[in-house]
């Protein structure tokens, strides 16, 4: 098999596996506790912590380990929200994991202003400056879209936010895999990130926030994490999360010319999101005709692993709403698949990949496979 759906999750890298080794075993103890095991357990989840801020620019008392993205932008999210009831302005195309939590706090009585975007997947600067107001409770904008690719403009949202005094909650998950992601210079007020959309572990994940005070915990217990977030600490998934953005950071990146590979071996195809910048392993073709997940499942058993959208919308029968919100019908919506690359990913794997997607797509239109 060979795995194109880096978006999805992505393997643990080696760098990450050796420096969680110890952590699974000899290093096993509990980071709160006094004692030997507990002090070796703190100290690498604070040496973690100190890579982590240094590559991601953020001071070590505005980093909140969580599970994963998810936790991270449902608290940021639920933190700046606060109360009394008040407005907030979220993009169209976020991650459930910002999007559901608006939606919720709009049946709760907030007001919420969904602001869209263009074809190309990018939210116009001049409509986000129209719609956020001074007294928002918060704006939130995704770096770069899970499903297309498509990079905003965050240092610019982020300059409109500063204008009106709104903080900015940024969902770097893809983008941090891929970007230079700088939180001190983004000018967001709150970041979310996740170790295994970066070749780290599963469950954990963080959230970065200029101001720590005005978050408020979503888990309540033993006060870790300086009462933001409750519970032992994952030891050995923080310490393959710095490792893995270590590594990242280092690494050789082909991933945008091997995707740039791809796309012109099938020109009949189309791309979304081609006219503006996206992260480099990411490529979203549209197959029309054909539902997605017949060709996920042809793929397959072609050999190859790739995503008909967003995994975290998997089993769903709704077409993305990130593609409906850039002008694609439904139809077209539900004949995508999303491509992603990784790190290790090679010519002669993207090679045969298109070969194999050219006879699934001929294949399927004749019939050959159900």
């Amino acid at each position: 098999m060979v795995y194109l759906d880096h978006a999805a999750t992505s393997p643990l890298c080696r760098e990450a596996r050796e420096a969680m080794a110890p952590y699974l075993d000899e290093r096993f103890g509990n980071a709160s506790e006094p004692h030997s095991y507990g002090r070796q357990a703190r100290q690498g989840l604070e040496q973690a912590r100190h890579t982590l801020c240094e590559l991601l620019g953020c001071d070590p008392a505005q980093l909140v380990f969580t599970s994963g993205g998810s936790e991270a932008d449902n608290q940021a999210v639920f933190g700046l929200a606060g109360r009394p009831l008040s407005r907030l302005v979220v993009s169209r195309i976020e991650h459930p994991a910002v999007r559901a939590p608006a939606e919720e706090l709009e049946q709760q009585g907030f007001e919420v202003a969904w602001v869209g975007v263009g074809r190309d997947g990018v939210i116009d600067v001049s409509s986000f400056r129209d719609a956020v107001r001074e007294g928002d409770r918060l704006a939130a904008v995704m770096w770069a879209n899970n499903v297309t690719g498509a990079v905003q403009p965050v240092t610019e949202l982020a300059a409109v936010c500063a204008e009106r005094r709104v903080p900015l909650h940024v969902d770097a998950v893809q983008a941090a895999a891929s970007l230079p992601v700088d939180f001190r210079t983004s000018g967001a007020e709150t970041m979310a990130l996740s170790a295994h959309k970066m070749h780290g572990p599963k469950g954990v994940g963080a959230l970065i926030a200029r101001d720590p005070s005005r978050l408020r915990p979503l888990i309540w217990g033993g006060g870790q994490e300086r009462g933001l977030r409750s519970g032992t600490e994952n030891v050995a998934g923080i310490v393959g999360f710095a490792a893995a953005l270590a590594a990242m950071r280092t690494r050789p990146d082909h991933r945008g010319r091997l995707r740039d590979r791809l796309e012109r071996a099938l020109p009949e195809l189309r791309v979304v999101s081609t006219e503006t910048a996206r992260l480099p392993g990411h490529s979203l073709i549209v197959v029309e005709g054909i539902r997605a997940d017949l060709l996920v499942l042809a793929l397959d058993r072609a050999g190859y692993a790739v995503s008909a959208g967003s995994a975290c919308a998997s089993g769903e029968s709704e077409p993305s709403s990130a593609l409906i919100a850039q002008g694609l019908t439904p139809d077209e919506a539900r004949s995508v698949i999303r491509v992603s690359i990784g790190i290790d990913t090679t010519e002669a794997e993207i090679d045969g990949f298109s070969t194999a997607l050219r006879d699934c797509i001929e294949r399927l239109r004749a019939g050959a496979l159900v």
